[in-house]
């Protein structure tokens, strides 16, 4: 830890920023150097996410705005086919990591409730993060043993379920977010590059790490007892002990899943508010070693380098946007389930539609 001794305020804004990009699910689960099959170098060494050796450049902390994707056309840049353009910090043009949170506190199982992607453009200096609602219909390329073939009809976030070590359906090494990752490319047409899975009892740990957040709620917070709402937070200000935070992130009732993932917006910036300031940064190394032991993730060291030179370099407020998924695309429906042996509730998603969604953000066509 001699390099949190030197450098306070640099290791409070790594570990800050890496919880800004890819713990903005709020769960988190067991470290692990698994590559996504067919996308990733099975070479990969653990990240270890001190980096005594890796120079930071920048202090600054990004803020982020919050927009719709729309379907309208923007000119983007393309490199030349034949000499590979020049990119902010040697990193690669374009790097898409997917970020799940995970119900639950093992890495065994569990469903992936909040999965959102993240586009890192190294080319133009551009971080783009776009929730995937995690109800949507989609083919699941396994087949579940006496019940299916050679694919698995359900929601997507049962493609991390069915691929955790636990339930033993996929063979890939880097099992459920491989899975995952493979149904978002067959379904959508997007490449995964990277992952990072969270799950919710480090959340609670990484909140009281920094002693809580203070957030305003511009809306009511509901649980639901026997299927009945009560109110658990009342609209206002309020200051979140890891447990409340996580209640916060993982309640639906009344608002929704769209509503949700709203909320977990809120819960980001505030962790990252409440990170910096002078009493946050005090505890700086017990959250970089509830980071290490216990988060779920496949990047190199100089990946990690990389992308915080990047964030040193762009615009903390125009150049960092999170992206709401349009609910239009999407249709509420009851369908049979064939493992569960009943019907669920699901959003059918418009495929055409969503497919040219998730080229334009590919391309980083954005509003």
């Amino acid at each position: 830890m001699e390099y949190i001794k030197r450098e306070p305020v640099k290791s409070g804004i790594l570990a800050g920023l890496l919880v800004a990009l890819f713990m903005m699910v709020f769960f988190f689960a067991r470290w692990q150097n698994t590559p996504l099959e067919g996308t990733i170098t099975p070479s990969k060494e653990i990240v270890q996410v001190v980096l005594e050796e890796t120079l930071i450049p920048s202090t600054i902390v990004p803020t982020v705005k919050k927009e719709t994707i729309t379907p309208t056309e923007t000119a983007n840049v393309s490199p030349t086919a034949t000499i590979p353009p020049d990119t902010i910090c040697d990193g690669p043009e374009t790097m898409f990591v997917q970020v799940t949170g995970v119900e639950g506190i093992s890495y065994l199982y569990g469903l992936s409730d909040a999965i959102r992607l993240v586009r890192i453009d190294f080319l133009n200096g551009k971080i783009t993060i776009l929730h995937l609602p995690r109800d949507m219909y989609v083919s699941i390329p396994i087949a579940i043993p006496g019940v299916t073939e050679s694919e698995t009809f359900g929601k997507l976030n049962q493609a991390y379920f069915y691929g955790s070590s636990g339930m033993g359906y996929y063979d890939g090494e880097d099992k459920a977010p491989g899975l995952l990752a493979q149904t978002i490319e067959e379904n959508f047409n997007l490449k995964i590059d990277n992952y990072i899975s969270v799950n919710t009892r480090i959340f609670q740990m990484m909140v009281d790490a920094i002693g809580g957040v203070d957030i305003y709620l511009p809306d009511n917070i509901y649980g639901h007892h026997y299927k009945e709402p009560f109110l658990y937070l009342e609209a206002g200000i309020h200051h979140l002990d890891g447990k409340q935070a996580e209640m916060v992130a993982r309640h639906r009732t009344i608002i929704g899943d769209f509503g949700r993932v709203s909320n977990q917006t809120i819960l980001i910036k505030a962790f990252i508010r409440n990170l910096i300031t002078p009493e946050g940064l005090t505890n700086i190394p017990d959250l970089i070693e509830i980071y290490r032991e216990t988060v779920l993730m496949d990047f190199t060291p100089d990946e990690i380098s990389n992308i915080l030179c990047l964030l040193g370099k762009i615009d903390n407020e125009e150049d960092i946007t999170f992206l709401d998924f349009p609910q239009d695309l999407l249709e509420e429906k009851r369908v049979y389930d064939e493992v569960q042996k009943h019907n669920v509730y699901v959003l059918d998603p418009d495929l055409n539609a969503v497919v040219e969604l998730l080229d334009k953000f590919q391309k980083g066509i954005i509003p």
